[in-house]
């Protein structure tokens, strides 16, 4: 697999449109949850004969594993996959895996622990400040991916909440709310799938004020709940510092140090 710096995922499925890019994060049916479009195996398969292609897994599988087991030499052997239920561990080949435990690898503790485990790739927390990032970039040998422009996920959960709330207060069947968190007076966006729902943060995480501090670490574009003139914006001015000034932007983790992570714990 080649190594790129930029790695997309893509809201739309004509990749062409990405034309500055040649490697694609995408996120296979079933067995994703968060995103705007879903790929089956034939489709990654054959984007993976002209472009560098990931597969994301973020759903807590449970009896999903055995049935992705079945499908898993179907894949194209050119394809990594990004995973966050350590369950695929068994699985998936550890040089074509890249581990994904979102809030988790907070520290370059965990990181080398795992990287003496054989799992080399990791993604980082995007909840990490600036000065976290370049000490797990000096003080680990691992291949380190991180969510660089993201609506950030901030919870998910197998159980159905909107559907649950739509009922309790007899609303109408919607799928999705914008709500406005109490304390923080933040907005957040609440969305319901099969088997779950994702909060995410209204606001576009964007590191591009830091962008030179990042060095050789893999940096994730994830497109999806952006809207297209946000989209267009990002993709022209992707390696552009002053990006963060020309979108609706947060970067509020890169300068606020989160002293409770679940990583550390």
């Amino acid at each position: 697999m080649q190594k790129e710096k930029y790695l997309i995922i893509p809201n739309n499925k004509e990749l062409k449109l990405f034309n500055n890019f040649n490697t694609f994060i995408l996120p296979l049916k079933d067995y994703s949850i968060g995103f705007d479009i879903y790929f089956n195996l034939d489709e990654i398969n054959e984007l993976s004969n002209k472009y560098n292609v990931y597969v994301i897994m973020n759903k807590f599988l449970h009896k999903n594993i055995d049935e992705f087991r079945k499908i898993y030499n179907s894949f194209n052997k050119n394809i990594m996959f990004i995973v966050e239920d350590i369950g695929l561990t068994d699985i998936i080949s550890k040089d074509r895996l890249v581990m994904y435990e979102n809030h988790i690898l907070s520290n370059y503790s965990a990181i080398n622990y795992l990287n003496e485990l054989g799992y080399k790739n990791v993604v980082i927390n995007n909840d990490l400040t600036i000065d976290e990032i370049k000490e797990i970039k000096n003080k680990t040998k691992s291949n380190l991916f991180y969510f660089y422009i993201s609506k950030n996920h901030l919870m998910y959960s197998r159980r159905n909440l909107v559907s649950n709330f739509n009922k309790n207060y007899n609303l109408e069947n919607k799928d999705s709310y914008k709500l406005r968190e109490l304390v923080s007076n933040k907005i957040l966006d609440i969305k319901e799938e099969k088997d779950g729902t994702v909060v995410t943060f209204d606001k576009i995480f964007c590191a591009s004020k830091y962008l030179n501090e990042f060095g050789n670490i893999n940096l994730i574009i994830n497109l999806s709940g952006i809207d297209d003139i946000n989209t267009k914006m990002i993709l022209v001015n992707y390696n552009n510092k002053e990006l963060y000034n020309l979108i609706d932007s947060d970067y509020y983790f890169l300068e606020h140090d989160i002293k409770y992570k679940v990583g550390d714990l």
